[in-house]
C-alpha cells in the first residue's frame, strides 16, 4: 500500500480483477495469499473443517487477529476458488460473535458467461460494488498492465529467477501497483520450465525449480496468464517441461490435470506431476531433483 493514510480497500479472491473500472484510482491491497497464524487461543480454529484451503484459513485468522481492521471495506471476489467459503464463514462467525466486527464484507460476483442476461447481471453487480465504495478517496489510476507485461517478458527471457518473479507479482497485488522492473538474478541455464496447478502462497517450490532449470512460465502465480491459452503459451515460451502440483486439500484444480497433460503431450512438452505440495512448501516437502516425466 503506497499510502495507508487514505481509506483503502482489501481484496480477497484468486484472480480478482484489480484493474476493473469500479476499482480505478482506489488504494487497494490484495490479501489473498497472505499468511496469518491463528491467535492462541483461537475461537475460530476449532470451527474450520479440514476441506477449507489454507488461503481461506489465513483470511479467517487475519480477521480474528484484527489484521484487516484498517480497511474501509473487504471485497471478496466470488469467482476465486474458496472465496465463497471465506465469505460465508466470515459472515457466520461474525454473527456468532467468534470474529470481531472489523471492516464490512462485500461479495462481488460476475457471470462466467456471455449474452444479454450475463451483461445485465454484471452491470448490476458493478453498480452494487460502486455504491459500496462510495466515499472512498480515488487518485490517479496506476498503470499495472504495462509493468506486469514487462515482468512477464523478463521471466520468459530468463532475465529473472522464478522465485524473484513470483515475489514481484505478489508484491504488485499486495500493494496494488507494479513498478520494479529492473532485471533480477538471471535464471539458471537448463530446461525451460513451466509451473501449473493450485495457487502457492510461498516461494519454496519456485526456489527448488530455479535449481532445476529456468522457470520461464508461472501459471499458478498472481496475475498469471489464463489456461485456455496454454497450447500457445507452451509454444511461445519454448517450454521443455511443465511441472504440476496441487494442495493436499485440493478438490478443484486437480480436475484440470488430464487436459493439461494432453496439451503438453500434443506440444511435445514433458509433464511432471509432483502430486500434493503444501501451499507454503519447504525443502522437506519436495524431492531431491525433478522426477522423470509421466509416460
Amino acid at each position: 500500500m503506497s499510502d495507508l493514510n487514505v481509506p483503502y480497500c482489501l481484496i480477497f479472491g484468486h484472480g480478482a480483477p484489480l484493474d476493473h473500472p469500479a476499482l480505478a484510482g482506489l488504494a487497494l491491497r490484495d490479501v489473498t495469499r497472505m499468511a496469518h497464524e491463528p491467535p492462541s487461543p483461537s475461537a475460530v480454529a476449532p470451527m474450520l473443517e479440514p476441506f477449507l484451503d489454507p488461503f481461506v484459513r489465513n483470511f479467517l485468522f487475519g480477521l480474528e487477529r484484527g489484521a484487516f481492521d484498517g480497511a474501509a471495506l473487504i471485497v471478496v471476489w466470488r469467482a476465486g476458488p474458496g472465496a465463497l467459503h471465506a465469505f460465508r464463514y466470515a459472515s457466520e462467525l461474525r454473527r456468532l460473535g467468534l470474529l470481531p466486527d472489523g471492516p464490512p464484507l462485500f461479495l462481488w460476483s460476475r457471470a462466467d458467461s456471455t449474452g444479454g442476461a450475463a451483461q445485465a447481471f454484471d452491470a448490476e453487480q458493478t453498480g452494487r460494488l460502486t455504491r459500496a465504495l462510495t466515499g472512498l478517496q480515488r487518485g490517479a489510476v496506476a498503470d499495472r498492465a504495462g509493468p506486469l507485461a514487462a515482468l512477464h517478458t523478463l521471466q520468459r527471457d530468463g532475465a529473472i529467477t522464478g522465485a524473484e518473479a513470483f515475489a514481484r507479482h505478489l508484491a504488485a497485488r499486495e500493494t496494488g501497483t507494479a513498478h520494479d522492473l529492473a532485471p533480477g538474478t538471471a535464471a539458471r541455464p537448463g530446461p525451460r520450465l513451466a509451473l501449473a496447478g493450485a495457487p502457492l502462497g510461498g516461494d519454496g517450490l519456485h526456489r527448488w525449480l530455479d535449481a532445476q532449470g529456468a522457470l520461464v512460465l508461472d501459471l499458478q502465480g498472481p496475475d498469471a496468464p489464463q489456461d485456455p491459452l496454454l497450447p500457445d503459451l507452451l509454444k511461445t515460451h519454448r517450454i521443455d517441461t511443465l511441472v504440476w502440483q496441487v494442495d493436499p486439500q485440493d478438490d478443484l484444480h486437480g480436475w484440470r490435470k488430464p487436459q493439461i497433460a494432453r496439451d503438453c503431450a500434443a506440444a511435445g512438452v514433458a509433464f511432471v506431476d509432483l502430486g500434493f505440495v503444501p501451499s507454503w512448501p519447504t525443502p522437506s516437502d519436495l524431492p531431491l531433483s525433478l522426477p522423470e516425466p509421466a509416460a
